[in-house]
């Protein structure tokens, strides 16, 4: 692979989660009865919208750059919480007209805390990276 290559696939590989979350989020919502999870615990179902939107979060963090992950750290992180807890919303005024489904403020409230640790998450991974760069440019003498 070339450089150039290389670098279109990495792009894609860092920016198509994104969008596949949110097909696959659009989708269970569309369905008047989602499919059957053993329920361990009352409002587990706030666990799934919350770890959903940490993804969704995480993933729309991918397409930043590194730099802008260390130079502008809030702005990344309130954009990835905006635009996840946005689409939270949206998707629940959505299952508002799915037959047997309703919105629930609750449910948004876990996707926008999901998105908020999702930004999180991404951005200390980004300082994680640098790091474990850094160490090893400094084991290599620099190379």
């Amino acid at each position: 692979m070339t450089k150039n290559s290389c670098s279109l696939f990495t792009t894609i590989f860092l920016r198509l989660p994104a969008p596949l979350i949110m097909v696959t989020i659009t989708i269970l919502s569309s369905r008047s009865a989602l499919p059957d999870v053993p329920v361990y615990f009352p409002g587990i179902d706030k666990v799934f919208h919350f770890i959903a939107f940490a993804a969704l979060a995480f993933s729309i963090g991918l397409w930043f750059s590194l730099k802008s992950h260390l130079h502008r750290p809030w702005r990344v992180f309130l954009i990835c919480a905006a635009v996840a807890s946005v689409f939270g919303a949206v998707d629940e005024l959505h299952q508002y007209f799915v037959p047997y489904r309703d919105s629930d403020i609750w449910d948004w409230v876990a996707d926008t805390l999901g998105g908020m640790a999702g930004a999180a998450a991404v951005l200390a991974a980004s300082r994680i990276w640098v790091r474990i760069q850094e160490s090893k440019m400094k084991k290599t003498g620099g190379a």
